[in-house]
C-alpha cells in the first residue's frame, strides 16, 4: 500500500513546494486542486526559502574556497613566525641583562620561564600577538630600549594582516551560521505547508481510480513510497 511521507531535505522540500505550485497554474489558469489560500502560502514561502538555501549554499562554497587559502595560510605562518621571534629576542634580553625580568609579565608571560607559549592554533596567535603589542608599549613607555629584530612596528605589520584575513574568515562564519539558522527556523513552516497542500490534494482527487489518483497527485508533488512486508512468509 503506497503511503506519502514529508522530504527530509532542504532541496526535497523545495521540489515539493515547487511542484505542488507549479502544477497549480495550468496554461495561465489556476486548476483550484489547491486553495487560493494555501497556493499563495506556499508561493509566497517558496520564493522566502529558495532565497535562504542559495544564501546558505554561497555562503559555504565561498567558506570552503577560503578554508585552507594559500594566502590565508601563509598569512598566518607569518604572524605566527614573527611572534615567536619577537618573543624568543624578548627573552635573550633579559638573559643578557639587557631587560628586567620582571618586565615579562607586561607581555603576559610567566616571570619564571624563558619558553615561547604554544602558537599553534589561530586563536593562540591572535592572544599572544595582542599581548606582546600591549606588552612592548607598556615598556617603552616606561622609557624602556625598543627591541629590535623584529621590531614591534613589523610585527605589527605582519599581525594586523594576518588578523584582518581571520576577521573575514569570521564575517563569513557568522553569515554561513546565521543562514542556517534561518533554513533551521523556517523548517516546520515549509513542512506544515506541504502536509496542507498535500492533504488538499489527495482530496481533489480522492474519487479517482487508485492508480490514476496515484498518478495525478505524483504530478503536484506528492511522494509515495511502497510498504514492504518484511516478514517471512511460510
Amino acid at each position: 500500500m503506497p503511503y506519502r511521507r514529508l522530504p527530509k531535505t532542504d532541496q526535497a522540500r523545495l521540489r515539493a513546494l515547487r511542484k505542488a505550485v507549479d502544477s497549480s497554474i495550468d496554461n495561465g489558469i489556476f486548476t483550484n486542486v489547491l486553495s487560493h489560500n494555501t497556493y499563495y502560502r506556499a508561493k509566497t514561502f517558496l520564493e522566502r526559502f529558495t532565497r535562504e538555501v542559495a544564501m546558505y549554499k554561497k555562503c559555504v562554497v565561498e567558506q570552503s574556497a577560503k578554508r585552507g587559502n594559500e594566502k590565508y595560510e601563509a598569512a598566518l605562518k607569518r604572524a605566527r613566525m614573527y611572534v615567536s621571534h619577537f618573543i624568543q629576542v624578548l627573552s635573550m634580553s633579559i638573559m643578557r641583562g639587557e631587560i628586567a625580568r620582571n618586565k615579562r609579565s607586561y607581555y603576559g608571560l610567566p616571570e619564571d620561564e624563558d619558553t615561547v607559549p604554544n602558537l599553534f592554533s589561530e586563536s593562540a596567535v591572535l592572544e599572544w600577538g595582542v599581548k606582546i603589542m600591549e606588552g612592548e608599549k607598556r615598556r617603552q613607555k616606561e622609557g624602556g630600549v625598543p627591541i629590535y629584530n623584529p621590531t614591534m612596528g613589523r610585527v605589527s605589520v605582519v599581525f594586523d594582516l594576518f588578523k584582518e584575513m581571520y576577521d573575514r574568515q569570521a564575517q563569513l562564519q557568522q553569515r554561513t551560521n546565521e543562514a542556517l539558522k534561518n533554513i533551521s527556523d523556517m523548517r516546520f513552516e515549509g513542512d506544515e505547508i506541504i502536509l496542507e497542500a498535500w492533504s488538499e490534494i489527495e482530496k481533489a482527487f480522492a474519487s479517482f481510480p487508485a492508480d490514476i489518483r496515484l498518478k495525478k497527485c505524483a504530478e503536484y508533488g506528492i511522494i509515495y513510497y511502497t510498504r514492504v512486508d518484511r516478514k517471512k512468509r511460510d
